[in-house]
Formats: C-alpha cells, sequence, structure tokens
C-alpha cells in the first residue's frame, strides 16, 4: 500500500507542543494515539479536515471527527475542562459533516484557571498507524495554518 500524505490544518492558534509534553499521562503517554499540543491562544477551535463528528461532548471541551478515509482526530480543549461549560460556546452537533475550518466551539480562555498548563490542548490521532510530524514545534502557530503539522498514515 502507498503512503498516504493526509493535509491537516491547526484546529485553533497557539505554541505548537510535542504531545509528550502534556502534563497529564493519558495524553503524553500516546494511550489514546499519537498527536500533538497546542497551548491555546486564541478563541476558536475548527476542524483540521473535512469529516464527520462522531463525538460532541455536551460541555463542548472535546470532538472526535472522521474522515472518509479512516484518519480520525480527538480534540480536547485545556485540560481538566470538562466540567467547564462557561469556558465554551459550540456551534457543532454529534453527526454533522464538517468541512476544513468550520467552527467546532468558542472558548472563553477567561473561564480556565490560572494554572499555566490549563489551556494545554491535545490533538490526539487514534489510527494506529501513522506519523506525525511537528513542523513548527515550540512555534506560535495561527489557526489554518496548513503547513505546521503533518499527518501521514502508514
Amino acid at each position: 500500500m502507498e503512503k498516504q500524505e493526509k493535509q491537516i490544518i491547526a484546529p485553533m492558534s497557539g505554541e505548537l507542543l510535542p504531545l509528550e509534553a502534556v502534563p497529564d499521562s493519558i495524553f503524553s503517554d500516546k494511550s489514546l494515539g499519537d498527536g500533538f499540543a497546542l497551548k491555546l491562544s486564541g478563541d476558536v477551535v475548527v476542524s483540521p479536515f473535512n469529516g464527520i463528528v462522531i463525538a460532541a461532548f455536551p460541555t463542548g471541551h472535546a470532538f472526535i471527527i472522521r474522515r472518509d478515509d479512516g484518519l480520525e482526530a480527538l480534540i480536547h480543549i485545556g485540560l481538566d475542562s470538562a466540567k467547564n461549560t462557561a469556558a465554551f460556546k459550540a456551534k457543532i452537533n454529534k453527526y454533522a459533516r464538517v468541512k476544513q475550518g468550520d467552527i467546532l466551539t468558542y472558548v472563553d480562555k477567561n473561564q480556565f484557571s490560572a494554572n499555566e498548563n490549563a489551556l494545554i490542548s491535545p490533538v490526539v490521532f487514534s489510527n494506529p498507524n501513522i506519523k506525525v510530524t511537528l513542523n513548527k514545534m515550540n512555534q506560535a502557530v495561527l489557526v489554518g495554518d496548513e503547513s505546521a503539522v503533518s499527518v501521514e498514515l502508514l
């Protein structure tokens, strides 16, 4: 089978971090899959690619999106954010078809704790045979950046 590069965009603005830097072992030890994190600096989160929302958590803090070719991403906004319902204004529901760049949710960063790690937002791909390359690691990226991360199904 030929390797295929999968184009994705940065789902939010922020500092691009390796998944290992996330101070939560469920993400950093890659038990959920490989990926990256962004230390959120903006107020909007968008779909990184075209697909179907297969999970939209009621709080608006996390979404799982699946592309037609099977690439699947969990976007988890902030750490310990599941109970922080005032921080999110979700715009997408489960089973919605989204296009790359469609707004998933708005985020009120003022609702997050002062903990410097609270805004770290993991993006994890559940596919087992995947290569994630951080082209702009430890740099600030803008939502929609096409060159920040490369994802390749092996």
